[in-house]
């Protein structure tokens, strides 16, 4: 459960609402993970861990949903940026990255 945690949450980002009945938000954590949450009732606010979406090798700061709801975008310590997006399955996958450490 997300109270049993003991790790501190640097960012969370609620995704926009497209018109289906569970609300998502994605959390980030000091210690590399990203969590997906929803909820079905708002009214009785019972949420729940869908997945742990990622652990990243470094510390995340930043989550921003996309205006559809549909990418997460995932910024953190080791200065790169990835886009992530679910999967039919279930799955989250890494569908862009930039490395802010390079230049072009």
């Amino acid at each position: 459960q997300w109270y049993q945690r003991r790790v501190r949450v640097r960012d969370v980002a609620w995704a926009p609402d497209t018109g289906f009945t569970t609300s998502t938000i994605a959390s980030c954590c000091q210690d590399g993970k990203v969590f997906i949450w929803q909820c079905k009732d708002l009214d009785k606010a019972n949420w729940d861990i869908k997945r742990t979406m990622h652990t990243f090798d470094d510390v995340v700061w930043h989550l921003s949903w996309s205006v559809m709801g549909d990418i997460l975008a995932v910024s953190g310590g080791d200065n790169k940026i990835t886009l992530w997006k679910e999967s039919h399955k279930g799955a989250w996958i890494c569908i862009s990255k930039q490395d802010s450490n390079k230049t072009n």
